[in-house]
């Protein structure tokens, strides 16, 4: 119980998280909407920032945990347990100027949330191919 402490007091240090932008979107019907093809238009808002630990995950990691077998470069995100909802709605993930696959795209094991004791969340997320 003591390192789940000192892992919350790591998260408060800005030396050790880095910056996670998670963008989120608005939907309006454009000019070629259709109300039975539903066929909208999402526009990104502004991105919301959190800090969080994030490292990279192996590919030896992939294969032989329950990740899968994607070895885009994936990202494991450790962060507190009140933006899991955030990971679940957004659009879009940047670490590094990179882009990640969200969590609504995140099928086939792209996208991974699981809770960790002491209101933490760990997120594993991939690479999106360019």
């Amino acid at each position: 119980m003591e390192m789940l402490k000192q892992i919350k007091k790591i998260l408060e240090n800005r030396n050790f998280t880095t910056k996670v932008y998670l963008y989120f979107s608005s939907r309006s019907a454009g000019d070629a909407y259709d109300k039975y093809e539903q066929n909208w238009t999402y526009t990104n808002m502004n991105p919301m920032v959190i800090k969080a630990l994030v490292r990279e995950v192996s590919p030896e990691a992939l294969i032989y945990k329950h990740y899968g077998l994607e070895n885009l470069g994936s990202k494991e995100i450790l962060c507190e347990k009140k933006y899991k909802s955030w990971f679940e709605n957004c659009n879009k993930i940047e670490i590094d100027s990179k882009e990640y696959q969200v969590f609504k795209e995140g099928t086939g094991q792209r996208t991974l949330i699981m809770e960790r004791p002491t209101e933490l969340i760990k997120v594993i997320v991939t690479r999106k191919g360019d």
